[in-house]
């Protein structure tokens, strides 16, 4: 009888356990690959060199790549677009007003950079993920060819 009432008190533990996990959206590592080939393309047309950091919404990498004879500044600057992207849900351009002022701001955060160049993925209305490009003469190149990649991207 103790060992049937143990039993029944792990399946009941195990029911409410489950109960904590929680499933997460991202894109697959071929959707990441796409969009990154995108940027590329597009800043190569235009004879530009960049980095590309594509993040999930916690802020891993799915993909950082730097081409060929892009400055030593870019991966960091793509990096830093893309975690204040998926962090704030929009693009970094949108954010570079709300990073000035006095005292403390959101410029203060770790790791962000408030410049344009990063683009949220988002899906359902919320985002699960970022693109970053640094490296174009301006943050709105960047930021256009960031969403070349995005729109390879189908949710």
């Amino acid at each position: 009888m103790t060992k049937i009432f143990f039993l029944v008190l792990l399946l009941v533990s195990a029911v409410f356990a489950a109960a904590d996990i929680t499933r997460v959206n991202t894109i697959t590592t071929d959707a990441a690959i796409e969009a990154a080939e995108a940027v590329l393309k597009a800043a190569r047309k235009a004879n530009h060199t960049v980095a590309v950091a594509v993040i999930d919404r916690n802020g891993k990498y799915r993909l950082l790549i730097t081409d060929d004879n892009a400055g030593p500044q870019t991966e960091e600057s793509a990096k830093r677009k893309a975690f204040t992207a998926v962090s704030f849900g929009q693009p970094t351009s949108n954010l570079t007003a709300a990073a000035g002022g006095d005292g403390v701001t959101i410029h203060d955060i770790p790791n962000t950079l408030f410049l344009a160049g990063g683009v949220p993925i988002t899906y359902r209305g919320a985002p699960i993920g970022a693109i970053g490009v640094g490296g174009a003469p301006s943050g709105d190149m960047d930021e256009a060819y960031a969403r070349a990649g995005l729109a390879t991207i189908h949710l």
